[in-house]
């Protein structure tokens, strides 16, 4: 069960960079940058405590967090500069 809900929060990670360009789509500039904040407060902020939740107090979600946060910082990195080029392409 655990290695489920690390792999799927990998995989998840990676999907974020696309929620700008989704609801840029939709609601233009304004819509960038509501969505990017928004996916970054979930990235950053929701993501540890689903282990919390998920693991308890067995050891693993700590070791979890620490191999993951690199990768949790470097997909909310790339939201921002997905946000920044559809803010520009929508600028019309």
């Amino acid at each position: 069960m655990f290695d489920v809900l690390v792999n799927s929060l990998v995989v998840l990670s990676f999907g974020f960079p696309a929620v700008p360009w989704l609801f840029g789509r939709r609601w233009g500039r304004r819509g960038v940058w509501l969505s990017t904040g928004r996916a970054n407060v979930i990235l950053l902020c929701l993501f540890p405590i689903v282990f919390w939740v998920g693991c308890g107090a067995c050891g693993q979600g700590a070791l979890a967090i620490f191999l993951l946060v690199p990768i949790w910082i470097a997909s909310a990195l790339l939201t921002v500069a997905s946000a920044t080029v559809v803010h520009f392409k929508f600028a019309h």
